[in-house]
């Protein structure tokens, strides 16, 4: 089989898993419905893939808010994790790292935003061993260069860091991808630019 979800603007999935039900969760963006510009995207769907409910999350019009990863976490619901971009002076958009929260319907408990001055994005999450999340991704914020290092960050159960960690070069370097490992360590894949 297959199923189309969305309306008559842009809708993009990045990551689906999945649920514990047999279901599935796909994670994106949509700028057809929301609160305008484009706004963080879940869609849950039966095992057949017929959608069972949608939700958004996003405040600011004509912002671009993204989910690039979700899992569903050990309580039954969701974390997103992705960016969170806003309009700075110019019209220049700049963006730091979103991760949220839900329950088992797609109803946000919390959210968190971490960056400062710079762009920092989270191309994924992971639920740990200890009830907190792990993210991957790349940051300019905590990087000694433009171009940007690898970011990894992890937090609490309720989405607080504990830690920040960078990894990268004089060029640019990304995590695409982040899981622990069973020594309780992470590993990290993605791309650096030569």
């Amino acid at each position: 089989w297959s199923q189309t979800y969305g309306g008559t603007e842009n809708d993009l999935a990045y990551s689906v898993e999945q649920t514990t039900d047999g279901g599935f969760i796909i994670a994106g963006y949509t700028e057809s419905f929301g609160d305008g510009g484009s706004d963080a995207w879940l869609v849950k769907t039966d095992v057949n893939g017929v959608e069972e409910w949608s939700q958004t999350y996003g405040e600011v019009v004509n912002d671009r808010d993204e989910a690039l990863s979700v899992q569903q976490t050990s309580d039954g619901g969701f974390i997103l994790a992705g960016s969170d971009n806003y309009s700075i002076d110019g019209g220049v958009f700049d963006y730091n790292v979103l991760l949220i929260k839900t329950d088992s319907n797609g109803v946000q408990e919390w959210d968190r935003s971490y960056g400062e001055w710079g762009s920092d994005v989270a191309y994924s999450v992971q639920q740990t061993i200890d009830g907190g999340f792990i993210l991957g991704g790349q940051t300019r914020s905590y990087s000694d260069t433009y171009q940007g290092d690898v970011l990894l960050i992890k937090t609490d159960s309720n989405g607080d860091d504990e830690w920040i960690r960078t990894f990268g070069s004089t060029s640019a370097d990304i995590a695409f991808s982040v899981q622990q490992t069973a020594n309780g360590g992470y590993i990290v894949a993605g791309q650096t630019y030569q």
